[in-house]
């Protein structure tokens, strides 16, 4: 069939209004830098699109393949868009072994220095959805490594202006004050990585920060209004007999969204967002033992 070069799509094809809008609209838009890249690596590809786009006095002629194909591109752009983010896996607490513990050993450990997580969650936008739907992996592979390259100089930038941060040492602190408030031990300190076990009547609590930095959700765009300090954490509690007494893995988010735009022209901004996420994550921890019965 064809479709004419206006927003207005038959009625009696009404499967066909998406995708032809979306080709209409792709059709009007400079084809990106990047497809210079896509046209290298489908030449060494044995597969052929099934695609036909003849332009001839405004009119667009299409083959049933491009509507299949475009329909499957947004059916899964809609199902990842619509997930959520699990916030974690918990091994409930044994009291028994928790009581046996007089003293506590807090040892905290980060994994990984500041990162940015924006540009990867984003949703694509209508260019990249039409260029993914038509070229499939080539495509996908370009739009995830240049959305790869863009996080890592946003980070590289942010590190910079939290320099003198040290998250190892905060969360140390946090956790030690909260937990001595808490009056659950005769005493808690602080231990770097030991070799020998712990004594019997102590126990040690891990908290690994896997990785923190700067998040977006997946319904966000390039405009990235909706962004927020966040970590991935593992908290366990070891007993004296070395073993597993409780743990905690957790995506851990900030309370307060600010713009890109924010962050990056007042660095007080994400240095009080780290240090308020930290603090509020160790505080979350340190209740689950206090309170555990």
């Amino acid at each position: 069939m064809k479709i004419q070069p206006s927003s207005t799509i038959p009625e009696f094809s009404p499967w066909l209004q998406a995708p032809a809008l979306l080709i209409l609209h792709a059709s009007k838009m400079n084809r990106p830098e990047w497809l210079c890249e896509i046209h290298q690596n489908m030449r060494q590809s044995n597969n052929k699109l099934s695609l036909t786009l003849s332009c001839s006095k405004g009119e667009l002629s299409l083959i049933s393949s491009v509507g299949i194909r475009v329909i499957l591109v947004l059916f899964s752009i809609s199902i990842f868009a619509g997930c959520d983010t699990v916030t974690g896996t918990k091994t409930p607490m044994h009291t028994g072994a928790l009581s046996s513990m007089d003293n506590l050993e807090v040892q905290v450990r980060v994994d990984e220095d500041f990162s940015v997580i924006l540009a990867r969650n984003r949703r694509l936008n209508v260019n990249e959805a039409f260029w993914i739907g038509m070229l499939g992996s080539a495509a996908a592979g370009i739009v995830d490594s240049r959305r790869e390259n863009e996080d890592a100089q946003r980070a590289k930038t942010f590190r910079m202006a939290i320099a003198e941060l040290n998250v190892q040492g905060l969360a140390q602190k946090a956790l030690v004050d909260g937990l001595q408030t808490s009056r659950r031990f005769a005493s808690v300190t602080t231990v770097t990585e030991r070799e020998e076990p712990s004594p019997p009547d102590s126990g040690i609590l891990r908290v690994r920060i896997e990785n923190w930095g700067l998040y977006a959700p997946s319904t966000e765009n390039e405009t990235l209004q909706q962004v927020q300090v966040g970590l991935n954490a593992t908290a366990s509690l070891v007993g004296g007999d070395g073993k597993l007494a409780w743990e905690h893995r957790d995506h851990f988010t900030g309370g307060v969204h600010h713009s890109i735009r924010d962050y990056g022209s007042s660095p007080a901004i994400l240095k009080n967002e780290i240090e308020d996420t930290v603090r509020r994550y160790c505080g979350r921890v340190v209740n689950e033992i206090r309170y555990a019965k």
